[in-house]
């Protein structure tokens, strides 16, 4: 979860950064909190929480969730953060994790998740994960992430291929080498966590985003910078934009349309195999467990001018024939580069789709 935690850091800092066209605007102070406790959202549904959280509209769709089958209910888990994206920045957020072209601005809220404890300072609440049974609130769960390595100078290449090189542990897989949730439920063994109290309470504090002031213009230069540089370098495949960007189109669509069909706990209807062989954007994994697969179905972006397969993925595991899990692109659940560890734990190439690098292509 802390790789999906940075790269939406990430992307939120530079949507910020283009909005703000360069300004330096100082991090905004945790808002106090006036929220609601805990035990007054158990049992409620995920747009109830967000309702009783924030007057934002009735019409913001619940984002998908990592969902998993279980014995005493279906589980599914989102963070707070993403329940109170507004959906207009959820596309402008979608379009930079693909790598499309910046969408252009349109009004929207910006919602801050605050979490107050008794006897602590507010905290930001959006990295929380809402655990639903059967669509209603189960549980509010702070994960507690070990610290990542710190990051070698970049001058060291050594060391900076020895830091890209290490083995990435995740609860989502129990044993290097293995697919994504093999062993079923065990990664809530796994996942270090803490329950949030009744009396702790979440709030939203959410304010409508301020307009992007005018971009200033590009100044005029003679000697070809580094980027400059890439562009001519990958001018001889631009010819292949038009038909990339077609693509990222069409599987954004015809992706959507085949997920919103597949429901966790039914039957897949084919062999997995025989299932991605069926439809255009889908792949099938298997190792050691002949009753269990991963599939993958791409998803699609937005248009832009990378030449590179940056597009969207969801994730699914099926074993004995029936869905057992669902993940759609969310920042908790089990993420496409997990396909992409070796039998080390090394971001590689082990399966189709990956990279040398671990980067995975649906």
């Amino acid at each position: 979860m802390v790789w999906k935690l940075a790269s939406l850091t990430a992307a939120l800092a530079l949507l910020g950064a283009a909005s703000a066209a360069g300004a330096q605007v100082p991090p905004a102070p945790v808002p106090p909190v006036h929220g609601v406790p805990v035990s007054e959202l158990i049992g409620l549904d995920s747009a109830a929480v967000r309702a009783r959280l924030a007057g934002v509209a009735a019409d913001w769709p619940v984002p998908a969730a990592f969902e998993v089958a279980a014995p005493a209910g279906r589980l599914s888990f989102i963070t707070l953060g993403e329940l109170m994206t507004d959906p207009v920045l959820a596309q402008r957020m979608a379009a930079f994790r693909t790598h499309g072209d910046p969408i252009a601005f349109a009004p929207h809220l910006q919602c801050k998740a605050v979490l107050a404890r008794p006897g602590a300072s507010p905290q930001s609440a959006g990295s929380v994960v809402l655990m639903f049974r059967d669509g209603r609130l189960d549980a509010a769960l702070l994960p507690v992430e070990a610290a990542p390595p710190p990051v070698p100078n970049p001058a060291d290449r050594k060391a900076m291929i020895a830091y890209e090189r290490r083995p990435r542990r995740s609860p989502f897989v129990a044993n290097f080498g293995e697919l994504p949730l093999e062993d079923g439920l065990g990664f809530l063994a796994r996942w270090t966590r803490t329950a949030l109290s009744p009396a702790d309470e979440l709030a939203a504090d959410c304010a409508a985003a301020p307009s992007p002031a005018a971009a200033p213009a590009r100044l005029a230069h003679h000697a070809l910078d580094a980027g400059d540089m890439q562009g001519l370098a990958l001018l001889p495949f631009a010819v292949t934009l038009p038909a990339k960007n077609r693509q990222r189109v069409a599987a954004r669509e015809a992706g959507a349309a085949l997920l919103a069909t597949l429901r966790v706990g039914q039957a897949l209807g084919a062999a997995p195999q025989a299932f991605a062989a069926a439809h255009t954007g889908v792949r099938a994994c298997r190792v050691k467990r002949e009753d269990y697969a991963v599939l993958s179905i791409d998803l699609g972006g937005y248009p832009g001018r990378n030449l590179s397969n940056f597009n969207d993925a969801a994730l699914l595991g099926v074993r004995a024939g029936r869905i057992e899990w669902i993940s759609p692109p969310t920042l908790f659940g089990p993420s496409p580069t997990l396909l992409c560890l070796d039998g080390r734990g090394v971001p590689n190439a082990p399966r189709p789709g990956c990279s040398g690098w671990g980067h995975f292509s649906p």
